[in-house]
């Protein structure tokens, strides 16, 4: 074949890279980026929402970037309004964060629920591993002022789709590298 064909055939990599990347970032936003159902101050330490549709909601802590925050202060739980029975709650091992120049959000835990009426509530215990806990009391920050934290539950996505964005933006992004380089350097590699 010629060099032109596999010059050809190399640049086209780099819109199916873009098309990847693109999709890859969309769902990233989508799973990070949900509804609020229910925001409240810390200091509140209950709230009630409603879940119209079933689906996977997320529980998040908003505050202050490069500041301790009091997620080791309290562990979150919802209750269906209408049985008292608790949800399960799965916390992550890799917490997720989503940060602007000053606000920071973390995610704490994510669930499972069915249309109705629940509430949220600040129960006494922690939120984080008992490693997380140790690298809190050693990495010396200033104080919590906790009028400045508030506790979030959004929509979300299942976790599996965080997951499935992540090889997309990375097979977007050498799509594109990729396709650039080979496309540049295709006479010299086919000869």
């Amino acid at each position: 074949m010629e060099i032109v064909y596999w010059r050809i055939l190399f640049f086209c990599l780099i819109p199916i890279g873009v098309f990847l990347l693109v999709k890859g970032i969309r769902l990233m936003r989508k799973s990070l980026n949900g509804v609020v159902l229910l925001e409240i101050p810390y200091l509140q330490k209950a709230g009630q929402f409603t879940v119209a549709k079933a689906g996977y909601f997320s529980i998040w802590q908003k505050g202050s970037l490069m500041k301790r925050t009091p997620i080791d202060q309290f562990r979150p739980s919802v209750y269906n309004e209408r049985t008292s029975e608790p949800l399960k709650l799965s916390f992550s091992v890799m917490r997720l964060q989503v940060n602007s120049f000053s606000v920071g959000r973390i995610q704490i835990c994510s669930f499972y629920a069915q249309p109705g009426d629940y509430r949220l509530q600040l129960e006494d215990g922690t939120s984080v591993s008992k490693l997380e806990s140790l690298v809190a009391k050693v990495v010396p920050l200033p104080g919590i002022d906790l009028a400045k934290y508030f506790i979030e539950v959004r929509t979300s996505q299942s976790p599996v789709f965080i997951f499935l964005a992540i090889p997309l933006i990375l097979l977007g992004a050498f799509g594109i590298i990729g396709g650039l380089v080979l496309g540049l350097l295709a006479d010299q590699i086919m000869s």
